[in-house]
Formats: C-alpha cells, structure tokens, sequence
C-alpha cells in the first residue's frame, strides 16, 4: 500500500503510541525512509494536522475575561452552597413544627377529651342530681374542658384559623349552666314540660356527637409520624358546641326551642329603627353582628348602634355628632321631660318606664367640658319595677346643653320582648313565698352544721330564665348583697332564677 503524505502525518499519535498495526506500521517506516520531509516531522513531533489546525486557531485571550469565568464558577458553586444549607434549615424548622404541634395538639386534645366525658356526665346526670352534686360536675367539667380548648386554640395552625372564622370551640359557660339550672330546678319543682325534655334531649344529643368529633380528632393525633401531618376537623368540631349555644340561649331567654323562635326579617329591623329616628328606610345601613343582633347606622342623623334580631329594639345608641362643650346647662327636669318621649317611640305609648336621674356623666369617661345628664330607665308593670342585678340597667344619656340624646345602654339581662305585659295576681303572700323557700333551703342543708336562714327583700318583676319570660317574685335574700337573692314567684310558689345573658 502506498502511503501519502498527509496520511503519514495523520497516523502520527498512533505511531508514537504504538497502537498501529504491524502492516501499517511498516509502511509508515518504508514512507519515512522515503520522504525527507515527513521524517522530519516526526523527529519534531508535529506529526497531525488537528494540532496545526488548533494552533491556527488559538486567539489571545483577556485576563479579564478568564477572571469573570471564574468568578461566575464560584458563584454558581456559592449558590448551590446556600441552597444545601437553606433546605437543610427548613427542614430543621418543619419538623421542629410538626414535632412541636403534634406535641400540643395531642397534649391539649387529651384535656380536651376529659372534658366531652365530663360534659356528658353533667348533662346525663342534671334532672335528678342535688344542687352540690351538679356544681361538683359543673366545676370538674369546667376546669377540664376550658384548659384543653384553650390550648387547643393556641396550637392552631393558619389554615385551621380560618377555618374557623366565623365558628367557636368554646361552650358558653354561663349561659350552658344556667340552662342546666333550669332544667335541674323545674324537673324538682314539677314543671318538667315537652320543652324541657326536647331540650335535654338535644344536650344529650349533641354532647354525645361532640364526643365522638373529639375522639376521632384525639386518635388522628395519637399514631406516631403520621400525626405530623393531620389537621384538627376545627368545623366539625364547633358544630355541636355552636347547637349547644344555640339551644342554651332561647331555652333561657324563651323557654323555647331555636326552631321554635323566629327573629324579625332584615327589612322589619331596618323599617323598625327608620320609625324610631324617623327617617327614611333607605338611610339606614344594616350588618349583621353575633348572638342574635344587627349593628346599624343613619348617616344623615349621625347615629348607631345595636338592635335585638328578636324584638328590633334598640340594644345600644350612640350619636358620633360633636357635643355642646360651651355654653348654659339646661334644668334637668328640662332633659328629663325628653326621656318618656323617647322610650316611646322606641317601645310604644302603651309601656310604663321609672325614670330616675343619676347625675352627670354616669358611667361615662368624657372631656371635662362635655356635659351628659345620665338616666336610669327601667320597665314598670302594674307599680311593680322591674329588677336586675344591681349593677346592670338600661341607662341614656342626654347632651346637657342641647337636650339631645347621645347614648343609650339597654340592659341585655332584661331582654324586652316585641310586647312585653305582666299580669300581677298575688297568690303567694312574702310570708308564704318565705315558708317555700326555708322548706327548701332545709332540705338542701340537711348536712350542713350551719342552717342559712333567708329575709323577705322586697317584691319586683324580674325576666326569668326558669320561665323565659317577666314573673313577678318575691325576693328573699341572707344579706343586702342581691348576689344572695333568691325569687319565688308570687303566682304559683314556684323558684325562678335571673335572667343572666353571660
């Protein structure tokens, strides 16, 4: 085979490495003998044409640039550094989260737990259980079940916060009791009625659904990593402690059932509030609020405030005018004269109040200047006040100087009804109602060393919550202090406990 030159040349890595072939090899050998000039460059070592090729191509290349390329390089190896290190660190903090959620969580469901086994023993247990037995069972689940939800709340995550917006976890403590007050005094009383017992139905009921949205919640928290990644059913869970609300509420405030109680459409209330400040409908703005109630507003007259969904009075009145701070006191029977006519724009010409002035801005921090004389306000039937805690009463407030209203506070324990009237029929004397209420109070301290012995007060009209409605009583209390008092109702002879709205 002949062998051309530039073949020669081409073969010539593979001649210095030895990776010819003998054949080839030895015609290479016979060209080189030949050819002067290939033999040449062999002894030279510039025996291929890519290195020629390379060297033609080499170009002179600035520092400037090579240092640019290595800085890109160590930025790129600095970024894929902190990338390793961010996603080392969240890792860390997650599972620092989960561990420490899951920790809480099951920590507080396990309070949580105790106290929907506590809640369904008060309520099995309060138609026949003495009053220290149902306090022992109130306190236990009371102390339990707070301090579990409590935690509980605190441990959610944001997801399960919004969740909830809107809902609660929390059984209304004073309302519930009182309900399983009532159910307690009017099954020992003889009044159990189908009311009462739909009722405590419905406790038993949703206690037992809670239950089991507790346990299924407690067991989801209970197995191991898996855990890490559940979420408390927060909507499930507030479901039946939203109907247990529910139910205390118009059970204590109407001896009735939700169902069974209708509030007054969005268009009555705000046709309600345009005939009190007697303006047009449609200056009156609506929004609904919590626990039966609307806030509203009349920009024309500068006023809002709250209205009962139930009867559309007014719960809270307040003028956001600027008050007179110059300027001559009116007389205060002068304002006082504007006080009955404007009860009975809210609640009607047929309605007797006891107006009693107070002083000046009572229960009102203001600017010395500002001047509100302060009146209490409370219903009458037949001469008969009406009572509330001696600390709570509707009270309004009227501009000194100009005689204008400029806030209203209605008493919430004293919830009017849409036509409130009492009948008053004395049957029970105070000695009698006094005999009652020692015969009973005897029983409750039989094992008691010290007896209590009560004193006639005096006789009112109170808004019952073992009735849901006005009854009027005789009060018998151990001191002055009308946290002591209790009433019996002057008609049949029967307990009746105070409305109290918390």
């Amino acid at each position: 085979m002949q062998c051309s030159c530039d073949l020669v040349q081409d073969l010539y890595p593979l001649y210095v490495a030895g990776d010819l072939s003998s054949t080839v090899q030895k015609e290479v050998d016979e060209h080189l003998k030949e050819c002067s000039s290939c033999n040449s460059i062999y002894n030279r070592g510039e025996g291929f044409d890519e290195e020629r090729h390379l060297n033609e191509l080499e170009v002179d290349v600035p520092k400037s640039l090579d240092d640019r390329v290595q800085m890109r390089m160590k930025l790129r190896r600095l970024k894929f550094i902190v990338l390793v290190l961010c996603s080392v660190l969240f890792l860390i903090i997650v599972n620092h989260y989960l561990d420490q959620r899951k920790e809480e969580v099951f920590t507080a469901f396990h309070d949580v737990y105790g106290g929907a086994e506590y809640l369904q023993d008060v309520i099995g247990s309060t138609p026949e259980a003495s009053g220290e037995e149902l306090n022992f069972l109130k306190d236990m689940y009371s102390n339990r079940m707070f301090k579990g939800i409590h935690q509980l709340t605190d441990s959610l995550n944001w997801f399960e916060d919004q969740k909830l917006k809107g809902s609660s976890l929390y059984i209304k403590q004073q309302s519930f009791y009182t309900t399983l007050d009532n159910l307690n005094l009017r099954k020992k009383d003889g009044r159990w009625d189908d009311v009462d017992q739909k009722t405590y139905d419905l406790l038993v009921q949703y206690a037992a659904e809670y239950m089991l949205e507790v346990t299924e919640d407690y067991k989801k928290f209970n197995h191991g990593y898996s855990s890490y990644f559940e979420t408390v059913d927060v909507k499930n869970l507030s479901k039946p402690v939203e109907s247990i609300n529910r139910l205390s509420y118009t059970y204590n405030r109407f001896h009735e059932l939700p169902d069974q109680v209708q509030q007054l459409s969005e268009d009555d209330l705000t046709n309600r509030i345009a005939d009190v400040f007697q303006v047009d409908p449609e200056e009156v703005s609506l929004e609904k609020d919590y626990d039966y109630r609307y806030q509203f507003r009349i920009e024309n007259e500068s006023i809002s405030g709250e209205v009962d969904a139930f009867s559309g009075y007014p719960i809270r009145l307040s003028s956001y005018d600027s008050p007179d701070a110059k300027g001559e006191l009116l007389e205060v029977d002068q304002v006082q004269s504007k006080v009955e006519p404007f009860l009975d724009k809210i609640y009607g010409e047929n309605k007797a109040f006891s107006i009693e002035y107070l002083g000046i801005n009572v229960n009102y921090s203001s600017n010395i200047d500002v001047k509100y004389y302060s009146f209490r306000v409370m219903p009458l039937f037949e001469s008969l006040p009406v009572y509330a805690f001696s600390d709570r009463s509707l009270i309004v407030n009227f501009d000194a100087r100009s005689g204008e209203l400029r806030m209203m506070h209605s008493i919430e324990d004293v919830p009017l009804p849409l036509d409130f009237s009492v009948d008053v029929n004395e049957q029970i004397s105070p000695k009698q109602g006094l005999k009652v209420l020692q015969d009973k109070v005897e029983i409750e301290d039989k094992e008691l060393a010290k007896k209590r012995m009560y004193d006639y007060e005096d006789t009112y009209v109170i808004y019952s919550s073992t009735s849901g409605g006005f009854v009027p009583v005789h009060a018998y209390g151990l001191s002055d202090h009308d946290h002591t008092w209790r009433y019996i109702n002057i008609e049949n002879g029967k307990e009746e406990l105070l409305y109290n709205k918390y």
